[in-house]
């Protein structure tokens, strides 16, 4: 039997690694080390149309508008691909009966096969929101460290400067004594 593996992997949010120290701005427990990965069996007889219900999944704007959105956008995707996913496990079992291997590949693997397709849409969709709020998260908390050295870089500025008013200000005048008398 002909078999065709596909591989989704989502590589989570290690885009705020400090790549030096392994250490995140974030304190490095927010981060996987290792990608998320599913691993999707079909016989190759469908991989067309899970192709095509594939290309329908990806095939819209995203809207980006300063929040994380993208698993809904993702998630909406699946009843606007309804009817191609209805055509595609119908066009995949007659393939697969047309093959003559129904019996190694049931039309409940099918269905399962394009279920799981919809789920890795959905998952990469989470996997973009993650990344996006860990971010944001990371921006602010080098804002706030940014902020914090302005801050004492100033008030040691202002130190500096009242140490310096205080050693050359002009000493007060003395009363001269009498040396000489």
């Amino acid at each position: 039997m002909l078999t065709a593996i596909a591989t989704a992997t989502l590589l989570t949010a290690g885009l705020a690694m400090d790549e030096r120290s392994q250490d995140s701005v974030l304190g490095g427990s927010e981060y996987t080390k290792l990608p998320e990965t599913w691993e999707l069996s079909y016989d190759i007889a469908i991989k067309p149309y899970l192709d095509d219900y594939k290309r329908c999944l990806e095939h819209t704007n995203l809207m980006f508008n300063g929040t994380p959105n993208v698993e809904t956008q993702h998630r909406a995707a699946l009843p606007r691909c309804a009817e191609v996913r209805e055509e595609g496990v119908a066009a995949s079992n007659a393939a697969v009966a047309r093959r003559g291997r129904s019996d190694t590949f049931t039309p409940t693997q099918v269905s399962e096969a394009f279920d799981v397709m919809g789920y890795i849409h959905i998952q990469r969709g989470r996997n973009l929101d993650q990344q996006f709020t860990l971010q944001m998260r990371a921006a602010e908390e080098r804002q706030r460290q940014y902020d914090a050295q302005i801050a004492a870089r100033d008030a040691a500025l202002a130190r500096d400067s009242e140490a310096a008013e205080i050693e050359t200000a002009p000493l007060p005048p003395q009363e001269p004594t009498d040396v000489g008398n």
